[in-house]
């Protein structure tokens, strides 16, 4: 796992002079459209839930992408990494690990960047709580990496669903509270977004940074669709391993 993680380092970021720098540049970019989209719309100076804007929009934008990322590198392994299975030991869920926590590790990186340099600005910094931020993170970590497991044995074994899936997930940026909350939502679609994993995920990752919020997502639910989805993926991938190396 340690020399995937320098191998995939090293592609993902390291061949570029700037290679960091866009992988920092992609959330920031979306975080300060959003803030500006709401600021012309309210006209400045508006606060959401007693914080700023830019506080708002970086831990829903944030933690959606570490979810999204995780789910997208684990797709193509199978196919494109074939002449690694040459060797016994390595297997495809190795790769997909690797390259997971590696864009993992960035998004934790870009939130740790937002409040060192928020923090340098002399800005009022949210009250967050650690250990709820943490486990609200992992848990869209491992949400992503379990459904990017089950996409990617099955897509591979089946390979029209590939189209299938990537339709499914296009539209999830604007249906998983990147820039919402599930308290925003009238009741009638609420009930059908509530059921979006993600949706809950990010919401409380927000709970835990917005002092004034108090989010109605579950984490029950938010477990339960991950431990299925575990199960599924990883008994997929036992039952096809040999046709997925």
């Amino acid at each position: 796992m340690r020399a995937f993680l320098l191998r995939e380092m090293k592609a993902q970021y390291g061949r570029a002079r700037l290679g960091y720098f866009w992988a920092l540049a992609e959330p920031a970019a979306t975080v300060a459209i959003l803030t500006a989209l709401h600021t012309s719309v309210t006209g400045g100076g508006g606060v959401i839930y007693q914080e700023s804007p830019v506080v708002f929009f970086v831990f829903g934008a944030v933690p959606y992408f570490l979810f999204s990322n995780s789910l997208a590198q684990t797709q193509g392994v199978c196919m494109n990494q074939k002449g690694l299975f040459n060797y016994r030991q390595i297997k495809p869920i190795d790769i997909m690990l690797a390259r997971s926590v590696i864009d993992a590790l960035m998004m934790t990186g870009v939130m740790l960047v937002f409040l060192l340099a928020w923090s340098w600005l002399g800005l009022k910094m949210p009250q967050i709580r650690l250990l709820e931020l943490a486990m609200a993170l992992f848990s869209l970590f491992a949400l992503g990496l379990s459904l990017g497991l089950v996409f990617e044995v099955f897509g591979t074994v089946f390979q029209d669903l590939r189209k299938i899936f990537s339709i499914v997930t296009r539209p999830l940026f604007f249906v998983s509270g990147a820039f919402f909350t599930m308290d925003m939502l009238p009741s009638g679609l609420g009930t059908v977004l509530y059921l979006n994993p993600v949706l809950h995920g990010v919401d409380l990752t927000r709970d835990a940074v917005l002092a004034s919020y108090d989010s109605p997502a579950s984490w029950v639910y938010l477990w339960s669709c991950i431990l299925v989805l575990q199960f599924i993926g990883l008994a997929a991938y036992r039952r096809y391993l040999y046709q997925l190396i």
